[in-house]
Order: structure tokens, then C-alpha cells, then sequence
């Protein structure tokens, strides 16, 4: 069984120091994903240009972003975003993101999850 490092009763017993190592407690760090569904199957160029123009807008806000891949043509995808620094995205952050996305010609819709822990709290979907 595997531990959990945000247990309640482990983290008391960390310094403020280990705390900061191991991003619990006060310094969690939160992020969230996004799920993308194209108008049309991407491949290619259109698809570089697409990824180089979110790594813009992600950089400008100060997030970065992983994943966003898959098996071309791609009609749909998706990836996490987080800070490029330490620290957490905000609800703000999310809004802008979707509504940049939801924005870009190329995208049919654009959803985002809620935040959650960037290090420990990741749960991937169930396959369909």
C-alpha cells in the first residue's frame, strides 16, 4: 500500500523545510487540466502553429503546459497546465485559458477541471 504524503499526521511531523521539499501543506502547489475538441482534425503545421501559439499565451501568464498529444489526426486532446514557477494556478488562470481557447477558430470547445494538487493529486481518467 502506498503512503500518502499529505497525511495529516505525516506532515506534522515534517520541518518547514521538508514541507517545502516535498510541496505539502502550505506549500502545495495546484494545477488543472484541460480537454481540447478540434472543429477539425489537426495535423501537421496547423497543429505546430496551434501548440506554438498556447506556449505563447501560457508563457505570457506565466503557466506552462504537458501533454496535449496523440495519435494524428487529431480531433481531440488534452493536458495539465501549472505554474512555470513554483506556486499555484488560480481560477482566474483557468478562465483565461478557456476563453483564449474557446476563442482560437481552430477549437470547437474547451473545457477545464478543477485545481488540483500538481504533485500528488493527479488521477487519471477512466478508458472508455
Amino acid at each position: 500500500m502506498k503512503k500518502n504524503p499529505c497525511a495529516t499526521c505525516r506532515v506534522r511531523r515534517l520541518t518547514p523545510r521538508q514541507r517545502k521539499k516535498q510541496r505539502v501543506a502550505e506549500f502545495q502547489e495546484l494545477s488543472f487540466e484541460v480537454d481540447l475538441v478540434f472543429a477539425n482534425p489537426m495535423d501537421g503545421e496547423p497543429y505546430d502553429d496551434f501548440l506554438a501559439a498556447l506556449s505563447n499565451f501560457l508563457d505570457t501568464h506565466g503557466l506552462l503546459a504537458g501533454g496535449f498529444g496523440g495519435r494524428m489526426p487529431l480531433l481531440e486532446t488534452g493536458g495539465i497546465v501549472a505554474k512555470a514557477e513554483r506556486g499555484s494556478a488560480t481560477e482566474a488562470e483557468i478562465e483565461a485559458v478557456v476563453t483564449w481557447l474557446r476563442a482560437r477558430p481552430e477549437v470547437k470547445d474547451a473545457k477545464a477541471s478543477h485545481l488540483f494538487d500538481a504533485w500528488y493529486g493527479y488521477e487519471p481518467k477512466a478508458a472508455a
